[in-house]
């Protein structure tokens, strides 16, 4: 296995760490999930940098790498949607458009192809990594500001938080939609009947 592609296993390897510490409560359990997710989400275009500049691009990296970013940005969503910051739809958009998508892959397996990430995908995974990072930033912020535990349930968020993470994930839920009519209309032809 390849640098770039183990770099890619290891963003797998952060996801449990990122649930630990944002669910474990202890002084300052949000600034460690910043730490995690911020060093996971760099990891990203490093393996993609790495890739690129030696040569290194294999078909492991081009299924892989976009699963490692898809698991990361939705545990992301997951454990900031226990503290109330989304909708439910917002949620179900992303997760059907990544479901689609990944569906979309396996069937050019069979096919013989393979669809690499392209530019709007990457799009997609900046700005849901930014808003969950953001996210997770003001949560660190809060917490060491204030001194307190900010726990995953019963945390009262000030509004303006309330406000900046609906309008945020709205945001990406927005542009995910799109990332995903994108692939399927480049990929139609693996769906459509024969």
């Amino acid at each position: 296995m390849n640098l770039p592609n183990k770099i890619t296993v290891f963003r797998f390897c952060c996801i449990p760490f990122l649930w630990l510490f944002s669910l474990w409560q202890f002084r300052y359990h949000w600034v460690a999930a910043l730490l995690v997710y911020f060093v996971a989400c760099i990891s990203d275009n490093v393996d993609g940098y790495i890739a690129r500049k030696r040569g290194l691009v294999t078909d492991f990296g081009k299924l892989m790498d976009p699963l490692s970013d898809k698991s990361l940005v939705l545990a992301a969503f997951l454990i900031q949607s226990n503290l109330g910051y989304r909708t439910d739809l917002v949620i179900m958009i992303m997760m059907a458009r990544e479901f689609l998508v990944a569906g979309m892959r396996m069937a050019a397996t069979v096919e013989g192809e393979v669809i690499a990430a392209n530019a709007f995908g990457k799009a997609k995974t900046f700005i849901q990594m930014s808003t969950t990072g953001m996210t997770f930033l003001l949560l660190a912020i809060l917490e060491k500001d204030q001194e307190i535990i900010i726990a995953v349930n019963g945390f009262n968020a000030p509004e303006w938080l309330n406000i900046y993470c609906t309008v945020a994930f709205w945001i990406a839920a927005i542009v995910t939609l799109l990332s995903g009519i994108k692939y399927t209309k480049d990929g139609w032809h693996l769906i459509k009947t024969k």
